[in-house]
């Protein structure tokens, strides 16, 4: 069950304007805790089925009508970005996984070029950052590399102007964490905005992916304790979900999901997964 309180600011009232609803100034969150959900799924065959079963749901009330406009396109990549990790997590040798991910990449390069100059939302570019993260390794190198310094100054703009956004928070904090120090990378800087984005998070999605990446900083840090704290209250805020099992799996075994992450290969050749 999802416990944490939502709050949901002025200012995304304006944001989605052109949606047909007067309450779907909401839509943001309610995506991210649909987003969330999924991890109730058994298997990602059903997480993929239920973004599906969303985007369906969303077309069917008018809220998306293909025509991307920014927010269209915001809701629009949530989704598509879930699906596709969920596509990853099932095989991440699937040779759907390209042309999937990069067709959305496409779609938000071709709605850049043809506003330039155009301050877009900060969700707008979270969430297309959290996309383009996923196309790097199907793009070209010098292209890639491009693409993640500009996302750095993005990401450290829009928490200038919006200092506590936790989703903000989240995204820059895994670009600090995962880049190299020589590129800019700090993981320190990616603690101190985790700690930040679970003091500030506004639905249960932000409140509990900032307390995963926390609790696994922590975990490399030798904070067993206060990891395994963080990992109980995500069970607070989404109970009985084999991602958290699988979590402390990992630690129980020496390793982080963080680690993980970047060698999925090695760590489950080691534990025999």
């Amino acid at each position: 069950m999802l416990k944490y309180k939502r709050f949901y600011l002025y200012f995304f009232v304006t944001l989605f304007a052109n949606f047909i609803f007067a309450e779907d100034y909401s839509l943001i969150y309610k995506t991210l805790d649909a987003r969330l959900a999924t991890r109730l799924c058994p298997t990602s065959d059903q997480a993929i089925a239920s973004m599906d079963s969303l985007r369906k749901a969303y077309e069917d009330q008018g809220i998306l009508t293909g025509q991307l406009t920014e927010a269209e396109l915001i809701i629009d990549n949530m989704i598509s970005l879930e699906r596709y990790n969920y596509m990853y997590e099932k095989d991440l040798e699937s040779p759907d996984l390209k042309p999937y991910i990069l067709a959305q990449y496409d779609k938000i390069n071709d709605y850049v070029e043809k506003h330039e100059g155009k301050k877009f939302s900060p969700w707008f570019i979270l969430s297309s950052g959290d996309v383009i993260n996923s196309s790097m390794q199907f793009i070209p190198q010098a292209t890639a590399i491009k693409q993640g310094l500009k996302e750095k100054e993005d990401y450290d703009k829009v928490l200038e102007e919006n200092p506590d956004l936790a989703f903000g928070l989240i995204n820059a904090a895994l670009w600090y964490y995962f880049a190299p120090a020589i590129g800019g990378g700090s993981k320190e800087k990616a603690k101190s905005y985790l700690e930040h984005a679970v003091s500030c998070a506004a639905c249960d999605y932000e409140a509990f992916y900032s307390r995963i990446y926390l609790s696994q900083i922590y975990y490399d840090n030798g904070l067993k304790e206060d990891a395994s704290k963080l990992l109980n209250e995500c069970d607070e805020i989404l109970s009985d979900t084999k991602y958290i099992s699988f979590i402390r799996f990992l630690n129980d075994n020496n390793y982080s999901l963080l680690y993980y992450t970047n060698n999925r290969g090695k760590v489950e050749k080691k534990l025999g997964l």
